[in-house]
């Protein structure tokens, strides 16, 4: 299943996260076809496996798409889109990655203590009693509103960017697998298999370290073919699209890689105004 965003041709494939955000980038896929004109695909994640995600994103390209895609990947999704690029590079044109996760394990350790670098007062010591296992039901409620504070900065429209629904056993199944291909350096080893371009948008305040991504890949060789570039967002946490600071910068940018230099650069910013 797939949402389809302006007109034919297809050329531009958003990948939502989760594993299981069912419907989160619809309000995204809306606003990048109104500012790029051009014709987008919101791929919509119905598999229980890594493996059977690619296969249906492979089959959402292929029918929808003429040649090859930019594929648009966010959270979890920049894994998938990733993974699929390192398997059927002929399908994919280039790849730009939001709030990537780290590609190696000793990384992960690091997000929960930036976390607790976004919290303050009783957010944060609800949330340091959860990682030390002490944790009561009136912390557990605190908690996800914490995590929502602790992992953005300024959300702004954050209803338009809802999930229509979450899949839980989606996330279970799914999720447990992905961390698994990055414990065993699988996912490392498909990240440096990938021959198309890649960009990463990142934002400062996003908990997920942006050296997680960066310093594998350079350590790796990956970064000396010049095929990987990195974009750090201020005053941006997780999702650059819905932050009321960073959503203007985050288009310039996304743009920028998207369109021809022959653009009409005042369209461009009269819609970057508007957001």
């Amino acid at each position: 299943m797939v949402r389809l965003y302006g007109n034919a041709p297809y050329s531009i494939v958003l990948v939502h996260g989760g594993p299981g955000a069912i419907g989160s980038l619809k309000g995204f896929a809306k606003e990048l076809s109104e500012a790029s004109g051009r014709g987008v695909v919101e791929a919509i994640q119905s598999k229980y496996s890594v493996w059977e995600l690619i296969k249906e994103l492979r089959c959402q390209i292929a029918q929808h798409c003429d040649g090859k895609a930019v594929l648009i990947g966010h959270s979890f999704g920049a894994w998938l889109a990733a993974l699929f690029a390192a398997d059927f590079q002929a399908y994919a044109k280039s790849l730009i990655l939001i709030g990537c996760p780290p590609l190696e394990e000793k990384y992960v350790s690091q997000i929960n203590q930036r976390r607790l670098q976004n919290m303050s007062g009783e957010d944060a010591a609800a949330f340091q009693r959860l990682l030390d296992d002490r944790a009561d039901d009136g912390d557990m409620e605190k908690i996800s509103l914490a995590l929502e504070k602790s992992d953005h900065y300024c959300l702004e429209n954050r209803n338009q960017h809802l999930p229509d629904k979450t899949d839980s056993q989606m996330y279970q199944k799914v999720w447990k697998e992905a961390a698994a291909l990055r414990a065993d350096g699988s996912l490392l080893k498909a990240f440096c298999k990938i021959s198309c371009k890649i960009s990463l948008i990142q934002g400062a305040y996003d908990p997920h370290p942006v050296k997680g991504v960066t310093e594998p890949l350079e350590k790796n060789g990956f970064l000396n073919g010049g095929s990987f570039e990195a974009f750090i967002l201020e005053k941006c946490g997780h999702c650059p699209f819905m932050e009321k600071e960073a959503k203007g910068e985050f288009y310039r940018i996304l743009l920028g890689k998207l369109l021809p230099a022959s653009f009409d650069a005042p369209l461009m910013r009269h819609f970057v105004k508007q957001l």
